[in-house]
């Protein structure tokens, strides 16, 4: 009883130290829940965050741009992917027909 306060975690442990998630959220606020790591809290510390290439946006695209700048790389995905599906039903048909002349004859 020697009459001392108790000492709490954050008082014997320095590096216990609490931060604030820096990401930024999609209605460009920052999150700021308290947490342990430098990183951010635990929902936001695996998010990817990359700035775009264009206007420097933060986004989560996996096109590295914002959704305003995305638009022309997804339909050229779109288009390539499209194309891609076309050419292999084409490739299936011929050998298709191949196969058919081979048993005929």
């Amino acid at each position: 009883m020697g009459g001392r306060k108790k000492e709490t975690r954050f008082q014997k442990d320095p590096s216990w130290n609490f931060y604030y998630c820096p990401y930024i959220l999609r209605t460009g606020e920052v999150c700021n829940r308290r947490c342990y790591d430098l990183k951010g809290c635990k929902v936001h510390q695996n998010s990817r965050q990359v700035s775009c290439k264009e206007c420097d946006e933060p986004t989560r695209s996996g096109y590295d741009y914002c959704n305003t700048h995305a638009k022309k790389h997804r339909s050229r995905e779109y288009y390539h992917r499209k194309k891609q599906a076309k050419l292999a039903l084409t490739q299936i048909l011929v050998g298709n027909l191949e196969v058919n002349k081979n048993d005929t004859t």
